[in-house]
This record gives C-alpha cells, structure tokens and sequence, in this order.
C-alpha cells in the first residue's frame, strides 16, 4: 500500500513540474501583451507597439509573441499563415496576416 501511495504522489509532483510554464510574461522581455491569441485559453499574445515592435508591425497584419517553449503553438501560428520574425527573450515573435 506504501509503495502505491508514495508512487501516486510521485506521479502527482512530477506532473505539477511538467505543467508550470517555462517561461516569463511578454513584459519581462520588452514586449506589451495586449491579448490572449487566438483565444483566452491560448498562451500565445497579441503584441502591441514600442520601440522594439515597431519595425514589425503594419496595417495588413497582427504581431503574435508565443513563448520560446510553446513549440506547439508556434507550430499552430505558422500553420495558420504566421511568419516568424524574431525573438525577443522567452517569446517569438510571429506575423499573421489580417486582422
């Protein structure tokens, strides 16, 4: 029984580490979040204008930063048309076209 509940918890632990993100809020790398993007739930964000954004940003198009360690959802902005830009500390920055 001992063995089984030190296993659980063991399991348990491990998972919390492996769900924490990796990484810091688009402000502790220069940048503005405005927005989740595409959704509320998503990690990924609308990026607005400052000094290090402003040569990225044009009127055809929106500026999406998702954390460097979300492979995944980079993987699904560039599905979507998104062209990678540039980084910017723990956050690629990712074109979309439209609005």
């Amino acid at each position: 029984m001992t063995k089984h509940v030190l296993f659980g918890l063991t399991v348990v632990l491990l998972s919390g580490c492996a769900s924490a993100p990796q990484y810091g809020p688009p402000e502790a790398s220069g940048l503005i979040g405005v927005q989740p993007f595409p959704t509320a739930a998503d990690v990924c964000q609308t990026i607005g204008e400052n000094e290090r954004t402003a040569n990225l940003l044009d009127d055809d198009g929106r500026l999406i930063g998702c954390p460097l360690s979300e492979a995944g959802a980079i993987k699904d902005r560039i599905d979507e048309g998104g062209e990678v830009v540039e980084v910017e500390g723990d956050w690629v920055l990712i074109t979309m076209p439209g609005r």
